[in-house]
Formats: structure tokens, C-alpha cells, sequence
């Protein structure tokens, strides 16, 4: 339906006018309105029983403050929350300081203010009612279509879940059930059982760190210097490897002072010379011996004098 007759501004806005009290002052006269009592029984009465007549100015104030309201109501504003009126019942709407948002109240008896304090109030409408992003947690606001439709488009569907070419499902404990993870080879990616042993032959199973370890403890040269032995070494002594990783013995001797020079790793003599060296020349022996074996140079005459530098790469 079209509007009603407006009303072009508040009644008497530039006229002569009253501000009415919300009650009548002792001192005010008889006849003077109030906002609790309205005009009072002395302006009912006849002139000749007493009766006072109303003052026309009072009419003035009443007018214009009820136009006043209806004249705001008709250029589509709204009452922002006023600590006056309060508390506001369930369901009462009312306009944020800035004109922009309009607050509803979810409970009865509500007294805070929105602007300050949301307690008891949820966004109506206006700025702020409706997001457009999916990060804002505010259960009192409304998202838009836009990101309505982001959701859609990236839902997922419940035919699509633990099926091939789909997306896994997850078990109780939220793991993905190995029955739905593919096993890797050594041509194809997938899930890898781990194997902590440097026995298996599996081309299927990965070894462990603890493993890769182990060997890497057992390469040779990593980890290892080179160490100056010569003080501590002397012919025909047997010396044992207890290290974890083969060592290398390196040896330089000058004479032999007669005949036989004889390195025995283990059991096994690797080395075996029945001649004599003769002086005046340098003889360098290299050999390796594995983690706990034992070693022994022999050489004739047993000179320390002819042994020129013992080292060991361990």
C-alpha cells in the first residue's frame, strides 16, 4: 500500500511550545500536563466548579513531541540504544551509534549496551551482519553467497570417501586404515613399513634410522684420523682392533737385521718375507684390519731403532 500522508516536519517546531515533565512539579500549576498523568482532572471541570482550562502550550509540547518521533520514524531511522529506556525486553532492535548496524536482543530484561558490550545482543542486520571470508568465528553473523558457494564447490562428497580415486577415510584414532594406503616398491610411491634389522632382503620395506646408523658407524675413513702409533708399538706384539670399524696400519721400516718380516692379521700371516732387508733403505707396509681382529708385525733383530713411523688410520 503507498504511504500514508506524511507529515512535513514536527508539530509547532517553530511555534511556542511547553517541554513536558514526566510529572508535575508541586509548584507547577493545576492545569500544567504531565507525561505520567497527561493534562490533570482540574482541566475537565467547569470554569464555574474550579475547573482551570488546559494550557495550549502544553498541547503545543505533546504534539510536537509525539510528531517529533513520527516525523524520525518516517525518514526510515531507528532508535539507538538508550541507557534510559533500559532494561529492553526479548526481541527489541535497536541502531549502533554509527547508524550502520542494527543489534537484536536475545534475552529478556537486557540492560547492556551493544556498542560496548554484545552480551545478550546479536548483529540484526547491516554492516558487519554478513561475512565474506571463512575464518570469522562470530556465531551472530551470516555468511555470504559467495563463500556459500566456495564450500559448495569444495564440499566433499560422501561416495568420494575410502574409494579409488577418492579421498581416504579416517579410522577412530583419525589415521587414514592402512587397507586404503598404497605400498611402495621400487617402481611405485606408497606407504613404506619400516624394518629395523640389516637382514632382510625386502625390496618393499625401508631400514631404519637406528640402521642407516649401524652402517654408517661402520664406514670406513668416516669418523677416523689418522693417529701416530709409533711410541706405542714394538716387533712381535700382537695388538687387537677394538674399534667398530676396520682400521689401516701403516708401517715404514729401515732393516730387517736378518732374515724374516711377517705381518699376521688374525690367524692368517697376509705378509711373509724369509730374506733379509738390507739397511740403509725405507720398507713401507700398508695393510687393514677388520673390527676385532688382532695384528702383529715381526721383524728380524726386533730394533725399535729400525721400525721409521708406525700410524694408524682408525
Amino acid at each position: 500500500m503507498p504511504n500514508p500522508d506524511l507529515i512535513p516536519e514536527p508539530f509547532a517546531q517553530s511555534g511556542d511550545k511547553n517541554p513536558i515533565p514526566l510529572e508535575r512539579a508541586i509548584t507547577d500549576p493545576i492545569y500544567r500536563a504531565s507525561w505520567k498523568a497527561g493534562f490533570p482532572p482540574d482541566t475537565r471541570l467547569p470554569k464555574d466548579l474550579g475547573g482551570e482550562a488546559p494550557d495550549g502550550l502544553d498541547f503545543n509540547g505533546v504534539l510536537n513531541a509525539l510528531s517529533q518521533a513520527v516525523v524520525f520514524l518516517q525518514k526510515g531511522n531507528a532508535y539507538q540504544f538508550d541507557a534510559s529506556l533500559a532494561p529492553y525486553p526479548i526481541g527489541a532492535l535497536v541502531r549502533s551509534n554509527d547508524n550502520l548496524t542494527t543489534y537484536q536482543s536475545t534475552v529478556p530484561n537486557n540492560s547492556n549496551n551493544p556498542n560496548s558490550n554484545m552480551t545478550g545482543w546479536r548483529v540484526y542486520n547491516g554492516s558487519g551482519f554478513i561475512v565474506d571470508n571463512l575464518t570469522t568465528n562470530d556465531g551472530t553473523k551470516a555468511l555470504s553467497a559467495k563463500q556459500g558457494k566456495v564450500l559448495q564447490d569444495n564440499k566433499l562428497e560422501a561416495n568420494k570417501v575410502g574409494v579409488a580415486n577418492g579421498v581416504a577415510s579416517l579410522d577412530a584414532n583419525t589415521k587414514v586404515p592402512a587397507a586404503q594406503l598404497p605400498t611402495a616398491s621400487t617402481t611405485a610411491s606408497g606407504a613404506v613399513q619400516l624394518n629395523n634389522t640389516l637382514t632382510s632382503v625386502s625390496t618393499a620395506q625401508a631400514a631404519t634410522a637406528a640402521q642407516a646408523k649401524v652402517l654408517g658407524d661402520r664406514d670406513f675413513g668416516i669418523g677416523q684420523t689418522w693417529q701416530d702409533v709409533k711410541g706405542s708399538r714394538a716387533s712381535g706384539v700382537t695388538y687387537t682392533n677394538n674399534t667398530s670399524k676396520p682400521i689401516q696400519v701403516h708401517i715404514v721400516i729401515n732393516d730387517t737385521n736378518g732374515a724374516g718380516l711377517t705381518v699376521t692379521v688374525g690367524s692368517v700371516d697376509i705378509i711373509n718375507l724369509s730374506y733379509d732387508l738390507p739397511p740403509g733403505r725405507f720398507y713401507p707396509l700398508s695393510f687393514f684390519v677388520p673390527a676385532g681382529h688382532t695384528y702383529r708385525v715381526f721383524w728380524a733383530g726386533g730394533y725399535s731403532s729400525d721400525l721409521i713411523s708406525w700410524a694408524e688410520l682408525r
